[in-house]
């Protein structure tokens, strides 16, 4: 998930990720419309207020959907509802205007934005008539293109989509269930969310529908003078684009805007966007620091402004191929050169914001990814939306966390406060963490200079001028933070912290974690969810509260028919952790039921697939000796080798990694939880239980596989990722050295040797943005105390110990970590705080905290 997906889940609250609607909205919800004597359903829990009238509804059908401009929104729901309320018909409408803006903001989904009013006829007649009734209702009205489905109406926001009235679910080619709806002959399928009207091939089509489709193909159609090359970027307010002039061959660069989508914190849309940016690109054309404008042109609906291409790099990408802390090989020499490269860099974009200034603008928007730089290390600045004259009001744009400056920020000093987080990010990268800990940018100050051969208080002055801009002036005694202090008093201000978060209250979590654990539903799981916690506390001997336990199995066995079955984001992890509690009872149950489901899954990661209930059914057996285990251990591994097998027997030119971590036909990538390595581990762990060596056979295959995906990086192997390598637990090369160094203890190959150590020294790596188990530093201490092996691993661990507490922030009278891309806390076991407490407790220990969950013994329980 990027950092755009997150933000609908960084709307409800400013420390953790929570779901959107929990959003404060109780000023801003809509006046409920009359609606005779139907039945209203509004509930917190929910971001819709649903509308009965007694009748049945179908499972699926050709539904309406309307869209609104904010401002008429109440007016709209009003015309809207007393015409579903003659025909007696069902609908639903966002609850309120807070809700309505941010789902159709610039972050927001594009395949579901622009949704306000959803309407669900009986049959074909109540469809037409009701499409007919809201349209001369509503003339005249305006709403965003709603990008899923067709647009009835040239004169009104109404849409009509071929989808699910009621809940239903499927398999997508994956273990976890999606939305779905059912082919003529009753078979499931999903039922996708896409940002284009694609409707199912066999669904009914009203001939009317068919003469709108028709007609619509040709007033919609987009003829652009350039030949469009590829798409650059997407958000909700529309595309960039790389294109070609044919007439000349240049390349060029297209930015598109939707009218009322992608609306920002004014309520402004992309189109006011677009054309304030034509302004600020007009104003600063004789300063040469911009892209020169080409054009502006409208097409269709839709506005395009045309630029000039600049070759080179952004300065985020540029410096991440040049940053020593992420080469394993870095000298001396290596941090000089990359010093007097950026210093260079860092003093003409100094100079470019200062011709922006005398020019009358500030850029509004300095961050690194908005600085290009060219071959011969000249600047650009792009993306000039968030620009504006010195003197006005700052536009509605969030900015890019860490460079930012705070709101009540105005005139210049935006632009110095984000030149000020730029010379401290170019070389300690982790400026987000500002917005969580004010003291952060001075710790991060005194690691830069650590580091490297920076200019005396340079770092230091840069930190101090976003604490004096941003009127948080730096500690009086300014400290190495949780550097400084002992295991004994980190660990329990994270023992605090995550006791402080838990909220047994709430159904839908029991602690705050990833948003992905609200997208896998539940709040129960391994990765994201109340187990992950629970087993860090168990696992590092601390004691967890009883009601902790029973909402965890509440909750689990509330979902259990319909959760994912896997170990890691599913009910085997539940069982495995509760089990490990002392609730055996409720563990073999849910158990039973998980491992009934094992012809489910397909896949061969560790987060829902196969080789993870494998895993689970070898921990019962290690724990309890019951040979069924063992017997459904051996049955998976018979799916998970025809799994492997037709994988990796795939031709060449089909992608041999095809469907290995998701499903047939999906291509994944390598690692512990999405590659082949998971089911490497399996392999290996039921060949030490049954010394059978066909097991041993088919790992070595599933993990030649993942490092053929591999690259040498400095004479390390990481996972080849496009223009960036991850080294990560997750999907980095660091998983697969975990199932690796389980496979060598049993059997060596050519080159396994020599891959393992090249793993080992790219977990030597001294940076990572993430300080997560499975996606970030914790992970790389934790594969070391594993996996390590000599005085350099452990001289690396020793690092990781001391440089994981640089990402802690204080929480309460406690200790917290951030999740993915830092903007939020994270207390789950995959990206948060009980990761980091895992790994750490597991470093000073020298214990395998996981080994527990991998299908291994399980461990006396510290104290």
């Amino acid at each position: 998930m990027n950092l755009e997906q997150m933000y609908a889940f960084c709307l409800a609250d400013p420390v953790f990720f929570d779901v959107p609607q929990r959003i404060e909205d109780q000023d801003e919800r809509f006046t409920p419309p009359r609606v005779g004597d139907a039945s209203v359903v509004q509930d917190d829990a929910d971001v819709w207020v649903r509308v009965f009238f007694g009748r049945p509804l179908p499972l699926q059908g050709w539904k309406i959907h309307i869209s609104a401009d904010v401002p008429a929104a109440q007016e709209i729901l009003n015309e809207a509802a007393a015409v579903c309320t003659a025909h007696r018909v069902a609908f639903k409408y966002l609850r309120s205007g807070r809700l309505l803006s941010a789902f159709n903001s610039k972050y927001a989904h594009r395949g579901s934005s622009g949704k306000f009013i959803a309407v669900y006829p009986a049959d074909e007649g109540e469809l037409k008539a009701l499409l007919d009734g809201l349209t001369a209702a509503l003339g005249g009205q305006r709403g965003p293109y709603i990008l899923s489905d067709l647009r009835w109406s040239d004169s009104s926001p109404v849409f009509v989509r071929y989808g699910a009235f009621a809940a239903r679910w499927a398999k997508d080619g994956g273990d976890a269930p999606v939305p779905a709806i059912a082919r003529p002959d009753g078979t499931p399928v999903p039922d996708p969310r896409t940002a284009a009207f694609t409707p199912p091939h066999w669904a009914p089509m009203p001939g009317f529908i068919r003469e709108r489709i028709e007609r619509f193909s040709v007033l919609s159609r987009v003829d652009l003078p350039y030949e469009i090359v590829r798409p650059l970027h997407f958000s909700n307010g529309g595309g960039v684009y790389l294109g070609k002039d044919p007439a000349s061959g240049d390349l060029v660069v297209l930015k598109e805007a939707r009218p009322l989508a992608g609306l920002d914190a004014r309520g402004l849309d992309a189109v006011a966007r677009l054309r304030h940016e034509h302004r600020m690109l007009t104003a600063l054309a004789d300063t040469g620091l911009v892209p020169r404008v080409l054009g502006y042109e409208t097409h269709w609906e839709h506005d395009f402004l045309v630029q000039e291409y600049i070759d080179g790099d952004s300065l985020a990408k540029a410096g991440v191929l040049r940053l020593p802390l992420v080469r394993p090989g870095a000298t001396a020499q290596t941090y000089a050169e990359y010093t007097r490269w950026s210093l260079a860099v860092l003093d003409k974009i100094a100079a470019a914001v200062g011709a922006v200034h005398r020019a009358g603008i500030v850029f509004g928007d300095l961050h690194p990814n908005n600085v290009i730089v060219r071959p011969d290390d000249t600047v650009t600045f792009i993306d000039l939306e968030a620009a504006h004259p010195i003197g006005e009001e700052r536009t509605g744009l969030l900015g890019a966390p860490g460079f930012a400056a705070p709101a009540h920020v105005t005139g210049t000093d935006v632009d110095a406060y984000g030149l000020a987080a730029l010379r401290l990010g170019q070389f300690i990268p982790l400026t987000a963490l500002a917005g969580r800990d004010p003291a952060k940018p001075d710790q991060l100050a005194r690691w830069a200079h650590e580091l490297f051969p920076l200019p005396a208080r340079y770092a230091h002055e840069a930190a101090t001028a976003m604490a004096a801009i941003a009127g948080t002036a730096p500690p009086a005694a300014p400290g190495p933070g949780a550097v400084g202090r002992t295991w004994d008093e980190n660990r329990a201000g994270l023992v605090a912290a995550l006791a402080a978060c838990a909220t047994p209250h709430r159904e839908d979590r029991l602690f705050p974690g990833d948003p992905d654990g609200a997208r896998e539903g539940g709040g129960t799981g391994l990765s994201h969810g109340a187990a992950g916690v629970l087993y860090a506390l168990h696992a590092t001997g601390h004691a967890v509260d009883p009601a902790w336990t029973d909402w965890l199995t509440a909750a689990t066995l509330r979902d259990i028919d319909r959760a994912p079955v896997g170990l890691f984001n599913g009910s085997c992890g539940v069982a495995t952790v509760l089990d490990l509690l002392g609730r055996h009872e409720e563990a073999a149950e849910i158990l039973g039921r998980s491992l009934d489901r094992t012809g489910e899954p397909t896949s061969l990661g560790l987060l829902t697939g196969l080789p993870g209930t494998g895993l689970t059914a070898l921990g019962f057996h290690a724990r309890h000796g019951d040979g069924r285990n063992l017997d459904q251990a051996r049955r998976i591994a018979d799916r998970v080798a025809d799994r492997l097998t037709a994988a990796l027997d795939r031709p060449a030119g089909e992608g041999s990694g095809a469907g290995l971590g998701s499903g047939a036909g999906r291509a994944t990538g390598a690692g512990f939880t999405t590659g082949a390595s998971g089911a490497a581990l399996f392999l290996v762990r039921l060949h030490e239980r049954t010394g059978e060596p066909a097991y041993l056979d088919l790992a070595e295959k599933a993990l030649r596989h993942d490092l053929a995906q591999c690259a040498d990086v400095d004479g390390s192997l990481q996972v080849d990722d496009g223009w960036r390598s991850v080294v990560y637990l997750g999907t980095g090369s660091t998983g697969i050295g975990l199932a690796l160094a389980a496979f060598l203890r049993h059997r060596t190959g050519t080159g396994l040797l020599d891959a393992l150590a090249s793993i080992r020294l790219a977990a030597r790596g001294q940076f990572t943005v993430f300080p997560g188990l499975l996606d970030g530093r914790a992970g790389l201490l934790y594969f070391l105390t594993a996996a390590g092996d000599g005085a350099d691993d452990e001289a690396a661990l020793q690092g990781h110990r001391r440089d994981l507490w640089r990402h802690a922030v204080p929480h309460g009278e406690g200790l917290a970590f951030p999740g993915r891309h830092l903007v939020r806390l994270s207390m789950d076991l995959a990206t948060g705080s009980a990761g980091v407490l895992l790994a750490m407790d597991g470093a000073h220990r020298r214990t395998d905290h996981l080994l527990p969950l991998l299908g291994g013994p399980a461990p006396a329980t510290a104290t």
